[in-house]
């Protein structure tokens, strides 16, 4: 990591996200000195050396937004939504913008996984359907759709399966934290 890059991630930190548990917002730290952002560099490039992600940055502050028209009874009404530390935030976009340029390279996501990606969004993947759907008519084709919605995909992720295919195609700092 490089001085330049940390200063520049701060600074185009958004200023209305929520704090975590440590409460420093980018407000707070759009005005670290420049020692404090050198400091702050070694120690993110030590965590890399390391393979260490300190255990104080996994803390979360957990909060709850009700879904709407759901019973307030139910713990299935609401969304929880974790808050992490700031400067954990700020290491997970340099670490992206790290390993993104080799993900794209190696089209480790295919080009139809709209979601989570930059200038990718479920507008353009139903831009991407309809065209599909108005070839098939044009040309006289049978058009088959299937959609699929898998509740809680994060949670059921293979874990395994997804460690294996990280440590295939990223460098070792970034698979072992």
């Amino acid at each position: 990591m490089k001085f330049n890059d940390v200063k520049y991630i701060i600074q185009k930190y958004p200023n209305r996200k929520s704090p975590g548990y440590d409460l420093i917002t980018a407000e707070v730290a759009k005005y670290l000195p420049k020692k404090a952002i050198i400091h702050l560099t070694h120690i993110f490039n030590a965590i890399l050396r390391l393979s260490y992600f300190p255990t104080v940055w996994k803390f979360s502050s957990i909060i709850l937004f009700p879904k709407p028209n759901k019973p307030p009874d139910l713990a299935t009404s609401y969304r929880p939504i974790s808050l992490l530390p700031f400067f954990a935030k700020i290491l997970e976009k340099l670490i992206l913008k790290r390993i993104l340029p080799s993900i794209n390279e190696n089209k480790i996501l295919p080009d139809h996984q709209f979601g989570f990606r930059q200038s990718h969004s479920t507008i353009h993947q139903a831009h991407r359907i309809v065209d599909a759907i108005s070839f098939s008519l044009e040309k006289k084709l049978y058009c088959t759709c299937v959609f699929l919605d898998v509740s809680q995909a994060f949670d059921k992720v293979w874990h395994h399966g997804l460690l294996f295919k990280l440590k295939q195609f990223l460098h070792p700092s970034y698979y072992l934290l």
